[in-house]
């Protein structure tokens, strides 16, 4: 019995073991399971590229895990770097403040790149986002070469008729590069954000062809959208808005007054023109500093201030005077400076100075501005205030006349409206037709001719009446004329047809004068290339218009009168000014 006992006791042993045995087998097969899953620590360097990531001051026990952030969406204001645009000849200068270099992404939300911040490693996420499609350019597009004053062809004449389509050019597509399509492609520049210089080169055609280039009824005041992008430096903002209160779809001219034509003398205040405080009022001290800027910055200069010149007297790429015009307020003796400089010119030039340009009020401009001022009689006081330097400026504009005499410069007696001058205009056989001139066989012809082309004259009885003058006011309108009611020289060429581009002329240009200066003006002036008064003076409002003039009509355009010039303009073939 007890033998049984004990063997018992061993068997149970025996089972003890073995159960043992089979859970550390377990426990080993199980750990060495366990051993394949082990991830070694991420390395200090990068093995393939050398680059030193470093742990960030972090440990695994404390690990920052970094949040996914959407790319923000660039504002509309937003451009890359290489899409901007320096001008079509110019180096390139830093960067504006408003710039965002952007990279297309794709796929699924992936990691972009790594950035540090102190001594913490974030990484930024990039979101799935649709990539926008570039516009294409139109096959219909130009070259990349350079279109300028001068150039001519099939690029110019594509080019002339999308600046049309945008309503920049109203001229005629000819193909001939000349002022017209310049101040076009100036006006679309300054529009679209591009550096104003008048030529088209290959950025400016990119924009033009584009379907995002801005179309002049959108055209509004260079108000730079770009400020509201968080990118742009305070500094760089003022300097953008500056002139945001300027518009640029308005005339300003000779009498206006406000708030418009304050904001435009200081604007030619800051650029050099004038000198003094803005005053509101445009008279003819702000008329000449207008048409100097016109003349610098190559614009028709008729001293008005209309779209064109305004958009580009705001714009960055506005040109600096060369020398002050005038002084917005009143000089005297004591002051100098460059506003006296240009007051000691005029009177120099109008005889009443005979000092040298010293730009020192001094007694002998003293003397000089009394001795004009009693020609003109005005406050005789010897200080030029605004009204005696609008009159100074008047009088070297040939404008006006003295009231009295005195002075040995005094204004041009020749100097007169184109209605008053044109009742007694001839030139090459025609003499003005009106209810005040011209013999009852030359009214009768007339109303015959007018008659003959539909328009109703009452019948040819030789007498200008009221109905002549509605049918002479019908032809020059439907002709593009200028609209007199009086049948002037080139009035009556266009009405009869047939004359000829023939006869002798002798050259006028810059700085001629005399009477065949005034036959030339008022031909302009018919035409609607010329705006100002007939002066007999060759001025640089006549060579412009002589340009304008050129330039429609398929002329060489150097603003000389030549023959070819004269020629056209007293033919029946002259073309109006479409412009």
């Amino acid at each position: 019995m007890k033998h049984n006992k004990s063997a018992s006791t061993k068997g149970k042993t025996r089972r003890s073991a073995l159960k043992r045995l089979a859970m550390l087998t377990m426990l080993v097969a199980a750990c060495w399971l366990l051993s394949a899953c082990y991830v070694d620590q991420d390395p200090v360097t990068d093995a393939s590229n050398g680059l030193d990531l470093g742990d960030g001051g972090q440990t695994f026990e404390n690990v920052i895990t970094p949040t996914p952030t959407a790319s923000p969406t660039p504002a509309a204001t937003e451009r890359n770097w290489e899409d901007w645009t320096f001008g079509e000849e110019e180096i390139s200068t830093n960067p504006p403040s408003n710039v965002v270099t952007s990279t297309p992404s794709t796929g699924s939300s992936a990691l972009s790149g790594l950035t540090t911040s102190g001594n913490v490693s974030t990484q930024t996420v990039v979101t799935n986002s649709p990539t926008p499609t570039p516009t294409p350019t139109p096959a219909s597009s130009s070259s990349s070469a350079t279109l300028k004053t001068g150039s001519s062809g099939s690029a110019v004449k594509q080019l002339q008729q999308r600046l049309k389509d945008l309503k920049y050019y109203t001229g005629s597509v000819d193909g001939v590069y000349g002022s017209g399509t310049e101040q076009a492609v100036r006006a679309f520049q300054a529009a679209n954000g591009l550096n104003v210089d008048g030529k088209a080169g290959k950025y400016t055609q990119e924009k033009v062809y584009s379907a995002s280039a801005v179309p002049a009824s959108s055209t509004t005041t260079s108000s730079s959208s770009s400020s509201s992008s968080s990118n742009t430096s305070s500094s760089s903002t003022t300097t953008q808005n500056q002139y945001t209160n300027g518009e640029t779809n308005i005339y300003l001219e000779l009498g206006d007054t406000g708030a418009q034509v304050k904001y435009m003398q200081n604007r030619l205040i800051v650029l050099g023109y004038l000198t003094g405080t803005a005053n509101g009022t445009f008279g003819e001290t702000t008329q000449a500093a207008v048409i100097a800027f016109q003349e610098r910055n190559s614009i028709y200069a008729d001293g008005i201030a209309g779209p064109t010149t305004l958009s580009k007297l705001y714009s960055s790429s506005a040109r600096k005077a060369s020398a002050v015009v005038g002084n917005l307020g009143s000089l005297r003796e004591g002051m100098n400076g460059d506003a006296v400089r240009a007051l000691q010119r005029n009177l120099k030039s109008l005889g009443y100075y005979t000092g040298s340009v010293d730009g020192d009020y001094g007694s002998g401009t003293v003397a000089a501005v009394t001795a004009f001022q009693q020609a003109y009689g005005l406050n005789v006081d010897g200080i030029a205030g605004n009204a005696t330097q609008n009159a100074i400026i008047a009088a070297v504009n040939g404008d006006t006349t003295p009231s009295g005499g005195g002075g040995t410069g005094g204004g041009s007696s020749s100097s007169t409206s184109p209605s008053v001058y044109g009742v007694k205009a001839s030139s090459n056989g025609y003499s003005t037709l009106s209810a005040s001139s011209g013999s009852s066989a030359n009214i009768t012809a007339l109303q015959q001719n007018l008659e003959a082309q539909g328009y109703n004259c009452g019948g040819a009885d030789g007498n200008y009446g009221t109905m002549t003058q509605n049918a002479v006011e019908a032809f020059q309108r439907a002709r593009g004329l200028r609209v007199t009611g009086m049948a002037g020289p080139t009035t009556q060429r266009l009405l009869y047809g047939g004359t000829a581009e023939s006869g002798s002329y002798s050259k006028l240009e810059l700085g001629d004068s005399g009477s065949a200066v005034e036959r030339l003006q008022y031909a302009l002036y018919e035409l609607k290339y010329y705006d100002g008064n007939i002066t007999g003076k060759y001025d640089a409002a006549t060579q412009s218009a002589v340009m304008v003039f050129q330039e429609c009509n398929g002329l060489a355009i150097d603003g000389v009168a030549g023959q070819d010039t004269q020629r056209r303009l007293f033919s029946s073939a002259a073309l109006p000014c479409n412009i």
